[in-house]
C-alpha cells in the first residue's frame, strides 16, 4: 500500500501491505516483520464452542483464514504465536461444528472450501463443482457460508445458486436456480461510461457479478431459507428451496443495492433483518431492514444511526429480541428497543470499519471483525439485557454476575507479562482474571467544593453575583473525605472473604476480583508497585463455590448500602494433571497464612522495639540524669534482638558470605506461600512439614520478643524517674 525509502541509505525501505510493516536495510534481500502492530484486516469473524475458552476464526485480506483462542490461562495474554491459518488465500467465512470444534469449514475467495481437521491440521477440499453440461458456477470473493443450526452435519454455500449438503460436504445438492438479475457486469457503466475490456485490471482482482453474497436459515422452521445478492435482491423460500419468492424494491434503499448481511430472528419465525451496502456507488448511509412477515414487506430500522456511515453487520442477541447490534464503517452500535435508538459502544473500540459480528451465546461475548485493527471482544455484554427506561431510577445496581473460572495463570515466559521478550512481541490482554462485577451507579455524591462550584458556574450564567463562602463552609470543603464505592464480598456461610475501594463514578462500570483472600502483611496506607521479580501481596485462592457481593458507598466517611448482597458462583477450571485443593486444602492455607501474618507483625514489632532502644541508648549517652550502668542493659537488649532477628530471618552472617544457612522461620512461611499460593493442588507433605516446625518456632521466638519487649519497657520506667525527655513509645509527661 505504500512504501517509504532512506533518502540518505536507499538500501533501507519501510513497507505497508495487506499484511503490516516490513522493513528491510539490504535493498530488500532479507526483511523484518513488525509483529507488534495489531492491524489485521478481517472480513469476516465466527466463534466456536471450544472448552474452557472459546476460539475465534476470521479471514482476512490476503492474509489467509485463520483461528486463534478468545483467551488464555498465559498471563501474557494471548499471543501471535497462539494463532493458526485454517487455509490461505484471501480469507472469508469461517463456520465451526458447533458440536466438534475440530471440524472447521474455511474458505478463500470466490468459493474455495476446504474441510480442516484441527486435530490432525488437514484439510480436504470439498467446494461444490458444475455436473455435466451444467454452466459454470459464479462465485463472489466473499461466498455465504452457514452451517444448519439445526443439523450440525448440514451446511449450506452459495454462489449464484443456493448449495446444501447434509454429509459435511462430502456431497452437495443443488437446491435453488439462479438468484440473481443475470444482468452482464461487461454492460454496467463505471465512471459514466461502460469501459473498454483493454482498460488496466478491468476483470483482475474483482469479484465477477451477479452472485448471492448473504445467506440466512430460520433457526426456527428449517424450510424458512433467505438469500441477498449483490445486485439488490431477497430471495425468500417457505420449502426448504423447492421454490424462490423474489423481493427486490425495500423502503428507502436504492435499487440494485448490496445485501450485506440478512439475520433470520431465533426469537420469531417472521422476523428477518436485512443490511443494504451501496458505497461502492459513493452512498454512505446506513441502510438496516426489519420484516415481519417472512420478507415481504420491510421497514427501516437505521433512525439515529450517524447518516454517514456504511452498514456491513449486525446481530440479534439469543435472548432479548429489542437488544440488536450493527456494525458500521466509523464503530459498532447498539440498541436496547429493537432499532428505535442506536448508541455508540465506544469504550475501548477504536473508530474502525466493523465488517462482521458474531455472538458466543454460552459466554454472552460479542465479538467483531474489523478491517485494519483485528478482533475486538465485550466480554459478557449480558448487562446491557437489563438496561430498560427504569433503570437509571435506581440509586444503584448490579447485574446478574456470570460464573467465575478460577484457576492459575501460567507464566511460560517465565515472569508476569511478555517477561524479557521486548516491546517487538505482541500480546493481546486476556479478559481479567476472577470474577467481574458490572454495576450501575446512578450519581456520584459531591463534595461541598463540588457543590459550591456548581453554585457558581450557575450564578455566572444567570448574571448574579456568586455567594462567597464561609469560614465554616471553607472548613467543611477542608475536611471533607472522599467519597468511595465498597465491594463487600462473602462466602456461602456469610463470612466476609474480600473487600475491594472503588472511587465511584456515574454509569455503567465494571470491576473485578481475583478469588484470592487478602494479605496478611501489615496493613498500609499506600500500595507499593510490584518489582519484577516478586509477586503482589494476596492471599490464596478461595475454594469454588457459592459467593455474595453487595455495594456500599462512603459520602464523607457515612457508608450506605446501596445494593444488597448479589450471588454468583466460582467454578474450577479442572485442568490440573494431579488432586486439586480441597476444603482441607484451603484451611492448611489458611492457617499458614495466619502463622504468616503473625510473623509479619511480629518482625514490624521488633523494628519498633529496636527504634525505642535505639533512643533509649542515645538518652543515656548524652541526656544528664540517665544512669551509665544502664547501657550494660542496653547492650543485652540489642544480643537478644539479634538473636531473634536470626531467628527469624535466618543466619545473615552467613548469607551474606555465602554460606549455607539454615532458613529462618519468616524464610520457611514465605517459602511455604511461594510453593503453594499458585496452585491448586494439595500442598505437599514437605510444606505441612516445615510449617509444624515454623509454628515450634514462632512460639519460641515470640517469648523471646515478649521478654524485649518487658525489658525495654522496664528502661523506659526508668527514664521516666529520671525526667529524660521523650522518647518513642513514651509520654512526654510524668504522673506525680
Amino acid at each position: 500500500h505504500c512504501i517509504w525509502i532512506n533518502p540518505t541509505n536507499t538500501d533501507h525501505w519501510i513497507v505497508g501491505c495487506d499484511g503490516g510493516i516490513y522493513e528491510t536495510y539490504d535493498h530488500d534481500t532479507t526483511w523484518e516483520y513488525k509483529a507488534n502492530l495489531p492491524i489485521t484486516q478481517f472480513y469476516k469473524v465466527s466463534i466456536d464452542y471450544d472448552e474452557p475458552f472459546y476460539n475465534v476464526f476470521g479471514g482476512t485480506q490476503d492474509n489467509n483464514s485463520q483461528g486463534g483462542p478468545s483467551r488464555s490461562i498465559n498471563n501474557a495474554g494471548i499471543l501471535n504465536q497462539d494463532w493458526w491459518i485454517t487455509v490461505g488465500g484471501d480469507g472469508y467465512e469461517t463456520q465451526v461444528d458447533p458440536t466438534n470444534p475440530n471440524l472447521i469449514y474455511a474458505q478463500w475467495q470466490y468459493g474455495g472450501l476446504i474441510r480442516y481437521d484441527r486435530q490432525s491440521g488437514e484439510r480436504i477440499g470439498i467446494k461444490p463443482q458444475p455436473g455435466k453440461g451444467e454452466a459454470a458456477y459464479r462465485w463472489n470473493w466473499d461466498s455465504p457460508l452457514l452451517i444448519s443450526p439445526h443439523d450440525p452435519k448440514t451446511l449450506f454455500f452459495c454462489a449464484n445458486k443456493v448449495f446444501k449438503t447434509e454429509d459435511r460436504g462430502n456431497s452437495w445438492e443443488t437446491i435453488s436456480p439462479d438468484l440473481t438479475r443475470q444482468i452482464d457486469r461487461n454492460q454496467l457503466e463505471v465512471m459514466g461510461e461502460v469501459q473498454s475490456p483493454d482498460v488496466v485490471m478491468k476483470n483482475k482482482s474483482t469479484t465477477i457479478f451477479g452472485n448471492i453474497v448473504a445467506f440466512d436459515q430460520s433457526p426456527i422452521n428449517a424450510n424458512l431459507l433467505f438469500a441477498g445478492t449483490d445486485d439488490g435482491l431477497i430471495q425468500i423460500s417457505e420449502d426448504g428451496g423447492e421454490s424462490w419468492n423474489k423481493k427486490e424494491n425495500f423502503p428507502g434503499v436504492p435499487e440494485m443495492t448490496y445485501v450485506n448481511m440478512i439475520v433470520a430472528s431465533q426469537h420469531d419465525e417472521k422476523v428477518v433483518y436485512a443490511v443494504f451496502n451501496n458505497h461502492k456507488k459513493g452512498d454512505f448511509k446506513p441502510y438496516i431492514l426489519k420484516s415481519t412477515d417472512k420478507g415481504n414487506s420491510w421497514v427501516s430500522l437505521q433512525n439515529d444511526l450517524p447518516e454517514r456511515g456504511t452498514v456491513y453487520s449486525m446481530a440479534e442477541d439469543h435472548e432479548d429480541p429489542n437488544l440488536l447490534f450493527a456494525g458500521t464503517e466509523f464503530g459498532c452500535f447498539v440498541s436496547i428497543n429493537g432499532g428505535d435508538d442506536w448508541v455508540a459502544l465506544s469504550a475501548g473500540l477504536p473508530t474502525i470499519c466493523v465488517r462482521d459480528m458474531a455472538i458466543q451465546k454460552r459466554e454472552n461475548d460479542l465479538v467483531l471483525g474489523t478491517f485494519g485493527r483485528g478482533f475486538y471482544v465485550l466480554d459478557d455484554y449480558s448487562a446491557l439485557r437489563s438496561l430498560s427506561e427504569e433503570v437509571p431510577e435506581e440509586d444503584a445496581l448490579i447485574f446478574p454476575i456470570k460464573d467465575a473460572l478460577e484457576y492459575i495463570e501460567s507464566n511460560p515466559l517465565g515472569l508476569r507479562g511478555i517477561g524479557s521478550q521486548g516491546a517487538q512481541l505482541y500480546a493481546t490482554p486476556n479478559p481479567e482474571f476472577g470474577a467481574a462485577f458490572t454495576y450501575y451507579l446512578k450519581e456520584k455524591p459531591k463534595s461541598p467544593k463540588e457543590e459550591r462550584q456548581a453554585k457558581e458556574k450557575k450564578a455566572k450564567k444567570e448574571g448574579r453575583d456568586i455567594d462567597y463562602p464561609t469560614y465554616e463552609e471553607f472548613v467543611a470543603e477542608d475536611n471533607y473525605e472522599e467519597a468511595y464505592l465498597l465491594f463487600v464480598i462473602k462466602d456461602d456461610s456469610g463470612n466476609e472473604v474480600r473487600k475491594i475501594q472503588k472511587s465511584p463514578s456515574e454509569g455503567i462500570h465494571r470491576i473485578s476480583w481475583n478469588l484470592r483472600y487478602p494479605p496478611t502483611t501489615p496493613i498500609k496506607t499506600y500500595t507499593s508497585e510490584v518489582g519484577r521479580y516478586s509477586n503482589p501481596e494476596e492471599g490464596p485462592l478461595v475454594i469454588p463455590g457459592n459467593y455474595t457481593v453487595e455495594l456500599w458507598q462512603s459520602d464523607n466517611g457515612v457508608l450506605t448500602k446501596l445494593v444488597d448482597p448479589t450471588p454468583f458462583e466460582v467454578v474450577p477450571l479442572e485442568n490440573s494433571t494431579l488432586d486439586r485443593q480441597t476444603e482441607e486444602t484451603i484451611a492448611f492455607k489458611r492457617e499458614v497464612q495466619e502463622l504468616r501474618r503473625r510473623i509479619k507483625g511480629s518482625l514490624n514489632e521488633q523494628s519498633e522495639l529496636n527504634k525505642r532502644l535505639a533512643h533509649i541508648k542515645t538518652a543515656i549517652q548524652f541526656y544528664p540524669g540517665a544512669e551509665i550502668e544502664w547501657m550494660n542493659d542496653v547492650k543485652a537488649m540489642e544480643q537478644s534482638s539479634h538473636d531473634i532477628q536470626i531467628k527469624i530471618r535466618g543466619d545473615y552472617h552467613k548469607s551474606r558470605r555465602d554460606v549455607e544457612t539454615i532458613p529462618g522461620t519468616a524464610s520457611r512461611v514465605e517459602n511455604i506461600v511461594w510453593n503453594t499460593w499458585y496452585s491448586t493442588s494439595n500442598p505437599t507433605t514437605t510444606n505441612k512439614e516445615q510449617f509444624e516446625l515454623a509454628l515450634e518456632e514462632y512460639a519460641e521466638i515470640r517469648a523471646s520478643l515478649d521478654e524485649l519487649k518487658s525489658g525495654i519497657q522496664e528502661l523506659e520506667s526508668k527514664l521516666d524517674s529520671k525526667n529524660i525527655p521523650y522518647t518513642p513509645h513514651r509520654p512526654n509527661w510524668k504522673e506525680e
